[in-house]
C-alpha cells in the first residue's frame, strides 16, 4: 500500500465516497454532489497552503485505489493540532488498509508536519473506525 496525494482528477473519487449513504452513515449521511465537489476543491487549496495532506490509498501491486486518508490542521480546545480521517472503499474494508494508512499518516505527522497532537473523531457507534483509532494508539477521550 502507498499513499498518493490527491489531485483535481480525484474529484469523482470524493463523490463516490461522500455521496454514498453507507460510507457516510456515521458522519451525517450522504452529501449533495455539488457540496462534495466544492469540498474537494477546498481540500486541494488547503494542500497548496500546506495546512492539509490528503491522499489516495493505492495498492502497491495493482495500482488500484482502495480509499482515501488525510490529516489537516485544526484548533482543538485552544490548542493547535491535527485531525485525521479515512475512507476505505466497501470492497476493501476489513483488511487492515485503514490501519496501515493511518500509521503512515501518523509517521508523516511526526516527521514532516511536526504535529503536537493528532485527533480522530469517529462516531461513538462506528465500531470499525474506533477500533482503528485504538490500533494506532489513540486514546478515547470520551463522547463530545
Amino acid at each position: 500500500m502507498r499513499l498518493v496525494p490527491i489531485t483535481a482528477e480525484d474529484e469523482d473519487l470524493s463523490v463516490r465516497l461522500e455521496c454514498d449513504p453507507e460510507m457516510m452513515r456515521y458522519i451525517g449521511g450522504p452529501r449533495p454532489e455539488a457540496d462534495v465537489r466544492a469540498a474537494h476543491k477546498r481540500r486541494l487549496a488547503l494542500m497548496e497552503k500546506g495546512s492539509a495532506h490528503m491522499f489516495k490509498i493505492v495498492a502497491s501491486s495493482s495500482g488500484e485505489v482502495l480509499g482515501t486518508i488525510g490529516i489537516w490542521e485544526i484548533d482543538w480546545k485552544g490548542d493547535h493540532a491535527c485531525e485525521m480521517g479515512w475512507f476505505v472503499l466497501p470492497e476493501h474494508q476489513g483488511k487492515g488498509i485503514a490501519t496501515e494508512a493511518a500509521l503512515s499518516i501518523l509517521s508523516l505527522a511526526r516527521t514532516e508536519i511536526k504535529a503536537r497532537a493528532v485527533y480522530a473523531f469517529p462516531a461513538v457507534n462506528n465500531a470499525a473506525s474506533n477500533a482503528i483509532a485504538r490500533k494506532i494508539g489513540m486514546h478515547n477521550q470520551g463522547e463530545f
